[in-house]
C-alpha cells in the first residue's frame, strides 16, 4: 500500500477578502472553562449528526502517542509547516513534546462529515454539506430541525483546546464505502503576508493538510485507502469496524494545571453536568447518548445519572417535565399573546452524600437550588440559581423544557449567544419572540426565589395542645410536598391497570400516624412500589433526617437526637423487615415504613428503589 504524506495549503485572502484570524474570537467569552467547553460544544454537534434513528455512541479518550505514531504525524501530516512564524513555532513546539499528549472526540452511528469537500463547487441537487460546514465555511446556520447548535461555533472550541490550534479530523460518511473515508488537518493561525510577483498577498491564517488538487492546489481531504491507512496509523478507531462518524484529534492537548487523570474526571463530570437528559437511562433510544471517556487505555466510568447525587433529582424532575405530570410541574404560559411556553417541574428531596467526581472545583453544587434550562434538544443551556432550602439538609432541583412548537423552540434557539450556554432575549428583535423569552425567563426567576422563601411549618393546634397531637401536626406539615417520584399524596397501590414506568419507582412517602410504642414514638409512613414491566426493582430503601421544634426548619442543634428507620412492613402480605431496606425481590404494592421519632422533632422521609442489592 502506498503511503501518503498530507500536503499543506495555506488559505490566501480572495479578491473580496475573508474572515481571517478572527475566527479564533468568534466564540466570544464562554462562560465555561476551555476543557468543559470543548466538551459540551463538541458533543453538541455530535447530537447534531445523530441523525439515523438511533443515539451515538460517543468516545472521548486522552492518550499519549507512541512513538511510531508521533513521528507519523511528524513526518506524514504534518510534514509542511505554515510560513508565519508563530504557527510555525508552535507546531514545531508540540510536536517536540514528550509526552505528545492527544485529546480524541469521536463519535459512530452517526452521518459523518460527508458531502462536498469545497464551498465553491456544490452540485445542484445536494442536500448535506456536512464537511464544507464544519471545516471550510464559518457561522453557518443550523440545519438540524430543533437541533443542538445554531450558528455552527462550536469548532473554534477546538482549536482553543490545542496548544498549537491545531486539529486532524478523520470521518466516515454514512451511506457509503469504508473506502469513503476522509482525513484531513487543520490549524487556525495568524493571517500574515508574502511577496509574490512584486505584490504581497495576504493569508488568512487558515491552513490544511491534506491531498493538494494539481490544478488549483487546494488541500482537500485525503480519501480511500489512503486515508484509511494513515488515519489507522496515528491510531484513530477503525472506522471499517466502528462504521459512520467523526474523529477528531486535538493535538498536544494539555489541562491547565491538572494531571491527566484529573482530567478525564473532569470530561466525565462535565458530560453529566451538560448531558444528563440525553445520557438517562430510559431516554428514547433515538436520543440516548452512550458514552465512554479513556484515558490512555484504562476506561474511565461514566455513571448512569440516576444512580449518582444529586443528579438522580433532576433525572426525576426531568420525567416530569416530559410527561408534563409530577410532584410540582408548572405550565410557564406567555398570557399576550397566549401562548404555552414550557414546562417547568420542581423536585425536593434529601441531600444525598455527593461521590466526588474531581478532586476540587467541582461543577455540582452541594447543596443544589437551581433549575436547568433546556430546549426541546434536551441539552442543558443553563443552571438559573435559585434560593436554598432553609434546611441544609434538603435540597431542590428544577427543570424547564421549552415547548417544541416551532415558533417557541426558534425563539429560545435564536436568543442563545454562539457558546449556547444562555438565553439572552436582547440578542431577538422587538416581537413576540423576544416576549416569549422574556415571559418565561421571568417567570421562571421567580419561581427559583420562592423556593428559598418557603414558610417554616407551623405546629398544628395550640401550643398547650397534647404533645403527641402537635407532633403528628408537624409531621404532616414538614412532608407536604417533599420526596420522590409520587404525582400527589394520595395514591393508589401498585400493580394496576396501565402502562407500567421505565424503571422500578416508589411514590413519595406519605406521613399517615404517629404511634406510642415501648421504643418511643414512632412515626408511619406510607410509600407505593410499582415495577417496571422486567420487575427490576429488588430493594426498598428508606432515609430520614431530623428538624427540630422550635428552631425552625432550617437550624438544627448539633446535638439532636437522630431518627432510625425501625422496620418496613409490606402492606399487601404483611411482611416486616427489619431495618432500613426491604428485599422487594421484584415484588410490589404498598408499604409502611416505621421510624422512631426523637422527642420535638418532625422528621422528612425519602425512598429509593434499587435495581441492585445494596
Amino acid at each position: 500500500m502506498t503511503q501518503r504524506t498530507l500536503e499543506l495549503y495555506s488559505e490566501p485572502y480572495g479578491s473580496t477578502g475573508n474572515i481571517g484570524e478572527n475566527f479564533r474570537k468568534l466564540l466570544g467569552a464562554p462562560t465555561l472553562d476551555p476543557l468543559q467547553t470543548v466538551i459540551r460544544e463538541s458533543v453538541q454537534n455530535i447530537a447534531d449528526a445523530a441523525k439515523l434513528g438511533t443515539g451515538p455512541e460517543i468516545l472521548i479518550r486522552i492518550r499519549t502517542l507512541t512513538t511510531f505514531q508521533r513521528d507519523v504525524l511528524r513526518n506524514r501530516g504534518l510534514a509542511e509547516l505554515p510560513e508565519e512564524p508563530t504557527s510555525n513555532r508552535q507546531i514545531c513546539n508540540a510536536l517536540d513534546q514528550d509526552p505528545l499528549v492527544v485529546l480524541e472526540i469521536c463519535d459512530f452511528g452517526t452521518v459523518g462529515l460527508g458531502g462536498p469537500t469545497r464551498s465553491d463547487r456544490i452540485p445542484v441537487g445536494t442536500k448535506r454539506t456536512d464537511f464544507i460546514d464544519f471545516l471550510r465555511n464559518i457561522g453557518t446556520p443550523r440545519d438540524t430541525e430543533h437541533g443542538g447548535g445554531t450558528y455552527g461555533f462550536g469548532k473554534v472550541a477546538l482549536y482553543r483546546a490545542s496548544t498549537c490550534s491545531t486539529i486532524i479530523v478523520d470521518t466516515l460518511p454514512h451511506g457509503g464505502d469504508p473506502d469513503n473515508r476522509r482525513l484531513i488537518g487543520c490549524h487556525v493561525g495568524r493571517s500574515f503576508e508574502s511577496p509574490e510577483d512584486g505584490m504581497l498577498r495576504r493569508f488568512t491564517g487558515r491552513h490544511w493538510w491534506g491531498a493538494r488538487d494539481p490544478e488549483d492546489g487546494i488541500a482537500d481531504p485525503l480519501t480511500g485507502t489512503s486515508a484509511d491507512e494513515l488515519a489507522n496509523a496515528l491510531g484513530f478507531p477503525d472506522r471499517r469496524e466502528r462504521g459512520s462518524g467523526t474523529s477528531i484529534m486535538i493535538v498536544g492537548f494539555q489541562p491547565e494545571d491538572e494531571d491527566l487523570r484529573n482530567a478525564a474526571n473532569r470530561i466525565v463530570e462535565s458530560l453529566l453536568w451538560n448531558f444528563w437528559p440525553r445520557m438517562m437511562t430510559d431516554s428514547p433510544d433515538s436520543r440516548r447518548f452512550r458514552c465512554r471517556v479513556m484515558l490512555e487505555d484504562a476506561e474511565v466510568p461514566v455513571p448512569e445519572p440516576e444512580t449518582l447525587a444529586p443528579f438522580h433529582l433532576f433525572c426525576n424532575a426531568m420525567r416530569a417535565a416530559r410527561h408534563r405530570e409530577g410532584n410540582d410541574v408548572r405550565r410557564i404560559e406567555s398570557l399576550k399573546p397566549p401562548k404555552y411556553l414550557g414546562a417547568l417541574a420542581i423536585e425536593k428531596g434529601l441531600r444525598s452524600p455527593r461521590r466526588p467526581l474531581v478532586a476540587t472545583d467541582s461543577l455540582v453544587p452541594e447543596q443544589l437550588h437551581h433549575i436547568a434550562l433546556m430546549r426541546p434538544v434536551e441539552l442543558v443551556v443553563k443552571y438559573l440559581e435559585g434560593n436554598p432550602l432553609p434546611d441544609g439538609r434538603l435540597e431542590w432541583v428544577g427543570v424547564f423544557l421549552a415547548s417544541d412548537e416551532d415558533e417557541v423552540e426558534r425563539a429560545f434557539a435564536d436568543s442563545e449567544p454562539p457558546a449556547h450556554d444562555d438565553w439572552v432575549p436582547d440578542n431577538l428583535s422587538k416581537g413576540n419572540e423576544k416576549r416569549y423569552v422574556n415571559v418565561a425567563l421571568r417567570r421562571l426567576r421567580e419561581a427559583a426565589v420562592e423556593m428559598g422563601q418557603e414558610a417554616t411549618p407551623q405546629c398544628s393546634g395550640r401550643s398547650d395542645g397534647p404533645p403527641l397531637a402537635r407532633l403528628a401536626g408537624r409531621l404532616g406539615s414538614v412532608l407536604e410536598n417533599v420526596g420522590g417520584d409520587g404525582a400527589g399524596r394520595r395514591r393508589t397501590t401498585g400493580g394496576g391497570p396501565g402502562p407500567r414506568p421505565k424503571r422500578a419507582r416508589a411514590t413519595r412517602p406519605g406521613f399517615e400516624r404517629l404511634e406510642v410504642k415501648a421504643k418511643g414514638k414512632v412515626a408511619v409512613f406510607s410509600t407505593d412500589v410499582t415495577q417496571d414491566e422486567k420487575r427490576s426493582g429488588v430493594a426498598l430503601s428508606a432515609s430520614v433526617a431530623v428538624a427540630v421544634e422550635g428552631a425552625g426548619l432550617g437550624h438544627t442543634k448539633e446535638d439532636a437526637p437522630n431518627p432510625e428507620v425501625l422496620s418496613i412492613k409490606w402492606s399487601d402480605r404483611g411482611e416486616v423487615a427489619d431495618g432500613a431496606v426491604f428485599d422487594l425481590s421484584g415484588r410490589e404494592g404498598r408499604f409502611e415504613i416505621f421510624v422512631r421519632v426523637p422527642d420535638d422533632c418532625a422528621v422528612i422521609a425519602s425512598v429509593d428503589v434499587l435495581e441492585e442489592a445494596p
